[in-house]
């Protein structure tokens, strides 16, 4: 299958908008216990235990709608807060979550009191860029993502979360002439992967509203970032989406309907690196200090693949002394990822593409970086 790249715009940019994200079925209290399946799935504990990791040392901002660092999941772990946004008076050190987007996602990436994220061991910076109804302006990511290359040293911020789109559909990152604030974003994403930091973007959840045409939105489909797209981890029968799409059943690593995707014959250099679970996850909520939520998306799975990149950057360092490039990160994720076939198991109401596309494996993806390590002190031991 091949499509003809489209760039996103020739034109001068006339609007800024971010698209509102949902917001997450809320509750005063846990529920059920935190990312069962997630964690199963991806062997995620194990991972931890068997490498002896939990993102200790390192430091995650997630730009979205913001954080309830009250929260008893983030105590003593919320190294900063920046506010972007009018909401919360305009204070600029105040993120308060007023959505629960932001707090979700968080909560995934490094939960550690009532519920558990995927690197429970490392710091937040939370970074509202999304107001209290969902929606933003590209604008406050652009000064936002200035916000991390300034303190990116100061607060050990390795990995960047930005579960957000435009709700377009795009095969190229060619923004033309003309797309001043899309290139400076590009820009800085550039200058953040130039130090090592990984910037993971959700591929967006409107592949049922694009008529099922291979792409991703913006910013995803900037090829210096990590673009993820969303699985199922388990079998818990059908769902159905604002967007349209709809699941009549589920199964572990299948492919949900609403996640958009473009495969690397399509487009080499701004194809999807990775899938994982976004579909539904449980996590921290905003109602009180032991609040939870549940939500399904592409924002679900980026800050699965997040929190897995902070387990990989912190076993590289540990024994090497520095980060390591982001396009070796997104290499262990695919070598120790695996294959999925979109059309195989799917049953639902969009087209698939029959293509092959790979889901990350926790385990298997730090055993890559192991097995890179070992290679390398080989060759040293022979040079």
């Amino acid at each position: 299958m091949t499509e003809q790249a489209k760039p996103l715009s020739e034109e001068p940019e006339t609007t800024f908008e971010i698209a509102p994200v949902e917001r997450p079925i809320q509750f005063d209290e846990p529920q059920i216990a935190f990312l069962p399946e997630v964690d199963a799935f991806l062997w995620v504990s194990q991972a931890r235990q068997a490498f002896n990791v939990s993102g200790a040392g390192l430091t995650a901002a997630v730009l979205d709608t913001g954080l309830n660092a009250e929260h008893v999941d983030f105590a003593g772990r919320v190294v900063a807060q920046r506010n972007f946004t009018p909401d919360n008076g305009g204070n600029p050190d105040d993120a308060a979550d007023g959505n629960g987007h932001g707090t979700n996602v968080t909560g995934i990436i490094a939960a550690a009191g009532i519920h558990r994220g995927i690197a429970p061991g490392a710091g937040i910076a939370a970074v509202k860029v999304l107001s209290n109804r969902g929606g933003g302006d590209f604008r406050w990511i652009d000064a936002a993502l200035q916000w991390v290359i300034d303190n990116r040293e100061a607060l050990s911020i390795s990995v960047v979360c930005m579960s957000l789109g435009d709700g377009g559909n795009y095969t190229s990152d060619g923004f033309g002439l003309f797309a001043l604030l899309r290139n400076s974003i590009r820009d800085k994403i550039r200058t953040l992967r130039a130090a090592r930091t990984a910037v993971v973007i959700a591929a967006g959840n409107d592949y049922h509203r694009h008529d099922s045409r291979q792409g991703m939105g913006f910013p995803a489909i900037i090829r210096e970032c990590v673009s993820v797209g969303a699985v199922y981890d388990a079998a818990e029968g059908g769902f159905r989406y604002a967007s349209g799409a709809v699941a009549h059943s589920s199964a572990p690593g299948q492919i949900t309907p609403f996640s958009q995707r473009l495969h690397e014959s399509v487009s080499p250099d701004t194809y999807t690196d990775i899938f994982a679970p976004g579909a539904p996850v449980t996590s921290a909520g905003i109602n009180g200090p032991q609040g939870e939520s549940v939500q399904h998306g592409t924002s679900q799975a980026t800050p699965v693949v997040a929190g897995l990149i902070l387990l990989l950057q912190e076993f590289y360092r540990r024994a090497t002394g520095e980060l390591p490039e982001v396009s070796e990160l997104v290499d262990w994720l695919r070598r120790g990822g695996v294959t999925i076939h979109d059309g195989d198991d799917e049953h639902d109401n969009v087209q698939h593409t029959g293509l092959d596309y790979v889901r990350a494996d926790a385990l298997s993806a730090l055993d890559a970086v192991r097995r890179e390590l070992q290679k390398r002190m080989l060759e040293q031991a022979r040079a």
